[in-house]
């Protein structure tokens, strides 16, 4: 390691007095050091030369201090200071003794199905409030994530992240471990690049492997662009949870929200992860313990000063009264002495502080402030009502704050809590709770008559994606070509549909007509006026208008299945496929590498998904 900044016994900033280097990072030189003015363990992170010789860098980090100290989170890694001494720009972090998922991993562990889930929930929430305040990592990996020392994730270095990038011409192998398609292609990490590299962070700790092998950076980065995460049915949902989070196209991939909801349903424990300390103890532990200080300011009072001593009068032996016994003699008289005034004074404070603090102890009691902590749990997608009981159990409140739309909780739902999950208080807290008041609906125009190409672009006006697919012809009087029928979820001609939605136009066949497709393989291609789909499907049928009742239902999961296979999973489903690829469209495919939209997505009775084979 080269020569550090500071060395042991510097005092940075005239406050922090460095103990040990921690670390030296490809961003920043870490310390730990003692925070005597407010006694506590921190950690200094200093920027590294290199990059503090750059006026820009220096701009964005300190910029980046600013911002970060601003975000609370409980799974935030919270920043309390930064500020810059003799050319050397520095911030001040809370130190977590609990070790890193890395070490985790390092050390042959592995994290129950469970146990990822809530890593995952845990993490994605905290990301879902850096989204919020506008804040991309863009460098998440096992490394970021720290615990402290009660075990709670938290993710940490977000006023550094980007820095080195600033000046990165080439990523090595192990930059691009955990990075997302996007990144590996060269552009900027968005929100959901985040996301992607959450996945394969929780599927290698549930796994205890890397999902992707690969020589060279290159070819990890290629490999990723197109293939999905290997299935791993042992996961059971969490499986679900980690393809829609990997999704190779940003665009169909789960927002930080999302993730943070669908990892948290997998799992019947709202309580924050808790990870034991792996190997050895935490690095504080290796140093001697600060003798406790003789004075804080306060000298108690002696014995004597609270009460009077005690003042022993000698009893006569006098003899059994019995037959004989002479009579008892009178007690000598004793002259009685008070106590002096400046004791009885002090023995009347005294009584007055006690009988204040058994008042004041009594109200603090009925009030709860004696009470033990509790930890604040997770009400995201609960009910009011449920999420009153489960706040109950504990001595807290809830109160609805506000209401907001959301396209992922429905109407009813929370969407978010102050305080966060996992705060630890005394009862009588009051838990604030926005709440789900569902999707905005939007109206959907008047698209019946037209050709597939004019209604959707109508329908894309209102921000409503919509297909055209062969298979979902139908028989009417309209005249060919023309949308006979709109779909949404089984539903008929709905008036109004979630914004964002897609929905399926049926095309008018004629007043007799049918749809046949050919047999597991094959291609038919059907042109209708305006609009042109090749669909591959599953077998020999006949279309006709979807009975009522078909609702949406899950997209199999056919990643490395051959034609045969994916044929019957798709037929089982009810559901329609188109291939994309060297070989889409003929019998020559071998293997399906991704699907659009990912497995596990709910989709519309008889759409048509899109499968990537080779």
């Amino acid at each position: 390691m080269s020569p550090t900044t500071y060395a042991p016994g510097h005092v940075v900033a005239g406050r922090y007095r460095v103990e040990a280097v921690l670390g030296e990072g490809s961003t920043a030189e870490v310390y730990l050091a003692d925070d005597f003015s407010l006694h506590r363990t921190v950690v200094v992170k200093v920027l590294r030369p290199e990059l503090a010789a750059h006026e820009e860098i220096r701009r964005a980090f300190r910029d980046q201090i600013i911002r970060a100290a601003t975000l609370g989170h409980p799974h935030l890694a919270r920043v309390f200071d930064g500020g810059q001494e003799a050319g050397s720009i520095f911030m001040v972090t809370e130190y977590l003794g609990g070790g890193s998922l890395e070490e985790v991993l390092t050390a042959g562990e592995r994290l129950s199905v469970d146990d990822a889930a809530k890593l995952g929930r845990d993490v994605a929430s905290a990301l879902a409030h850096l989204h919020a305040h506008g804040i991309v990592h863009g460098q998440l990996s096992p490394r970021k994530l720290l615990f402290d020392d009660e075990g709670r994730v938290k993710v940490s270095d977000v006023a550094l992240v980007g820095l080195r990038t600033m000046l990165r011409r080439r990523y090595s192998f192990n930059d691009t471990r955990y990075l997302s398609p996007e990144q590996v292609q060269g552009r900027p990490a968005e929100a959901k690049s985040d996301v992607y590299s959450l996945a394969l962070i929780v599927y290698e700790a549930a796994t205890g492997q890397s999902p992707y092998d690969a020589a060279t950076a290159e070819d990890l980065a290629r490999v990723r662009l197109t293939t999905p995460l290997p299935v791993r049915p042992e996961l059971g949902t969490l499986d679900m949870a980690l393809a829609q989070a990997s999704v190779p196209d940003p665009m169909l991939r789960l927002d930080a929200e999302q993730a943070a909801h669908r990892f948290g349903s997998t799992t019947a424990d709202p309580s924050p992860l808790i990870i034991a300390p792996i190997g050895a103890a935490p690095l504080l532990a290796q140093y001697p313990p600060v003798e406790p200080r003789a004075s804080i300011g306060f000298r108690a009072p002696s014995a004597d000063e609270i009460a009077a001593p005690a003042v022993h009068f000698p009893s006569p032996q006098v003899p059994r009264r019995g037959e004989g016994a002479p009579p008892r003699p009178s007690l000598p008289s004793y002259p009685v002495v008070p106590p002096p005034r400046r004791r009885r004074m002090a023995l009347l404070v005294t009584a007055a502080v006690l009988l204040i603090a058994a008042v004041g102890g009594a109200a603090a009691w009925r009030l709860g402030l004696l009470s033990a902590s509790h930890t604040v749990p997770t009400l995201s997608g609960l009910d009011v009502q449920q999420a009153t009981s489960l706040l109950a159990n504990d001595g807290f409140t809830l109160k609805v704050s506000s209401h907001q739309n959301s396209a992922t909780v429905p109407s009813g739902g929370i969407i978010a809590q102050r305080p966060g999950a996992g705060t630890s208080s005394k009862s009588g807290l009051v838990v604030n709770v926005t709440v789900s008041d569902g999707p905005v609906m939007v109206v959907l125009p008047a698209v019946l008559g037209q050709n597939c190409v004019a209604a959707t672009a109508a329908l894309l006006k209102v921000k409503i994606g919509a297909q055209c697919p062969a298979s979902a012809s139908i028989a009417s009087t309209r005249p060919v070509g023309e949308v006979a029928e709109v779909l949404y979820h089984g539903e008929a001609n709905p008036t109004s549909v979630p914004a964002g939605a897609a929905v399926i136009l049926a095309l008018s066949g004629g007043p007799n007509a049918t749809t046949t497709t050919t047999s597991p393989g094959a291609t038919t291609t059907t042109t209708t006026p305006g609009a042109t789909t090749t669909t591959t499907v599953p077998s020999t049928t006949t279309s006709t208008t979807p009975p009522p009742g078909q609702g949406p239902r899950p997209v199999p999961n056919v990643v490395g299945m051959g034609p045969a296979a994916v044929n019957a999973a798709f037929k089982k489903a009810v559901l329609f496929y188109t291939t994309r690829g060297p070989n889409a469209g003929t019998n020559k495919w071998t293997t399906v590498v991704s699907e659009i939209p990912a497995p596990g997505t709910m989709a519309p009775w008889r759409s048509t998904i899109i499968l990537n084979v080779k």
